[in-house]
């Protein structure tokens, strides 16, 4: 029990002295972009892109490949023989035939019958050959080394090379649309904030005139006004417990706003922060609708990865087309067998060796799949092309719902603007007015939360325009523009 006890207490110190952190909207921004998994995730695409275009680049460089293997034959190889052979004997004759003159000469008639015996033979012999002869010793380690260089793959390596540039550049207009929408988040939450504490502090000001409202009309009450009944104490202290019951949702509202802006930021959920600006800026409208919307068709990462797309599908019938052409390629070899028997298969001229030379491969029909798959790539551009139309028409129509709430939340800030000042008037008056009993307790409670209204829809307004202006920041992409100016 007095552990909980105590840790409850460590809990609740370190609540009451944590320290908050107010930021700036830049600050906010450059929080959420450094804390946000998202980003990071996108930045990993980026990374796995560059790696497969580097292994695209690949295919220009020559491929080298070293085998080394080490083997035992069950016996020793050997290389059987068996047949007949022939023999030329004419050389033989003659040599007999020299030999049996000179036999005769020196009156050696005998070996002179011999040699003349073989003379009559036949001019070729026909010899049996039944001989088995070792190849190589049973144990073995070759070595070899492979070379091969595509010299003409019919445009096959540009276009999976080009593939692969452009899906670095979709990867990082990935990273582009991540920062877009993190930042949207940022300054959504971040104008929340901004204006959930404009509708505390009015809130707050409300209740503390209510109050006195309250506490005069109870003293007119109590001195006899004629103008002042106890229904209209009544009605003063009801709107007293009104703006008290509402204030307290401000605050809850408040609190839920900065959650979300921490959240956003990608801080713990503990973290206490408080937004440096204490109001919005003042709207503005300086472009139009025209221009915006080109500038959508410009630096959307939606329609500028689409764009991209549509580049690698023109890539893709460029691989398609390139079966129709010869593949030409250059190989190379060298090898060294290590063996102990020095004769056979493995002498001194076998055991190094090397080849070189150039193949070719041109394919010349395979059922037509280099067809079909040239039309199935024109087929997809053809879609993506398409599809390109209906988001030139979403982006436009966004572009344009986002222009109409600027524009419209500018009107009504001018509207406001004016209505500001002439509610604290109208409030004024009719306080001063009922301090001296000359106009009834429903007109000042009235005056009250008109003024209160005016004020709130104003704060109101000026955030509806700052989030519409986030809105086609982050449909235009323009946000990110600034940011790599």
């Amino acid at each position: 029990m007095n552990k909980k006890i105590l840790l409850g207490l460590i809990v609740s110190c370190s609540i009451l002295f944590a320290q908050k952190h107010i930021y700036s909207l830049d600050e906010a921004i450059q929080t959420a972009l450094e804390n946000k998994n998202s980003l990071k995730v996108s930045k990993t695409s980026v990374k796995i892109a560059q790696t497969l275009y580097k292994q695209a680049m690949s295919a220009n460089y020559p491929k080298f490949d070293l085998n080394i293997m080490a083997m035992r034959i069950d016996e020793d190889p050997s290389y059987g023989m068996v047949g007949t052979t022939t023999v030329d004997n004419r050389l033989t004759k003659a040599t007999a035939g020299h030999l049996a003159s000179a036999a005769l000469a020196a009156g050696d008639n005998e070996n002179a019958a011999k040699y003349l015996k073989i003379t009559q033979g036949p001019d070729y012999i026909q010899l049996p050959i039944n001989m088995k002869v070792k190849v190589m010793d049973r144990d073995s380690v070759i070595g070899q080394i492979n070379m091969e260089y595509p010299i003409y793959v019919g445009g096959k390596i540009d276009s999976i090379t080009t593939q692969a540039k452009i899906g670095k550049k979709i990867a990082q207009e990935d990273i582009k649309r991540t920062k877009s929408q993190i930042i949207f988040d940022v300054k959504k939450y971040y104008y929340s904030v901004v204006l959930s504490k404009q509708l505390k502090q009015l809130s707050n000001e409300t209740l503390e005139r209510m109050k006195f409202l309250e506490n005069l009309t109870s003293r007119l009450y109590q001195g006899g006004s004629m103008h002042v009944k106890r229904t209209d104490y009544l009605r003063s202290k009801l709107s007293v417990n009104f703006i008290e019951s509402l204030d307290e949702r401000l605050s809850e509202k408040e609190e839920m706003a900065k959650s979300a802006f921490v959240n956003a930021m990608g801080l713990p959920w503990q973290t206490i922060v408080d937004v440096k600006d204490d109001a919005l800026k003042k709207p503005k409208m300086t472009e139009s609708m025209n221009r915006l919307i080109k500038n959508a068709y410009k630096f959307n990462p939606d329609y500028t990865t689409l764009n991209l797309a549509i580049d690698i599908k023109k890539a893709k019938i460029d691989e398609s087309k390139s079966d129709n052409y010869p593949h030409i390629g250059l190989n190379a070899s060298a090898q060294r067998v290590y063996n102990d028997y020095d004769y056979g298969m493995v002498n001194d001229a076998n055991t190094k060796s090397w080849t070189i030379g150039i193949g070719a491969k041109w394919s010349l029909f395979n059922g037509f799949r280099t067809r079909n798959e040239i039309e199935q790539s024109k087929l997809e551009k053809l879609k993506l092309e398409q599809t390109k139309i209906l988001l030139e028409e979403g982006l436009a129509l966004q572009v344009k719902q986002a222009f109409l709430a600027m524009k419209s939340s500018y009107v009504q800030y001018n509207i406001l603007k004016k209505a500001f000042n002439t509610s604290e008037q109208n409030r004024e008056l009719n306080v001063r007015a009922y301090q001296e009993d000359m106009v009834e307790t429903k007109e000042v409670v009235e005056a009250q939360i008109l003024e209160s209204y005016t004020k709130a829809d104003f704060y109101r307004c000026v955030y509806d325009h700052a989030i519409a202006k986030a809105k086609l920041d982050l449909i235009i992409g323009n946000v990110i523009q600034e940011m790599n100016k």
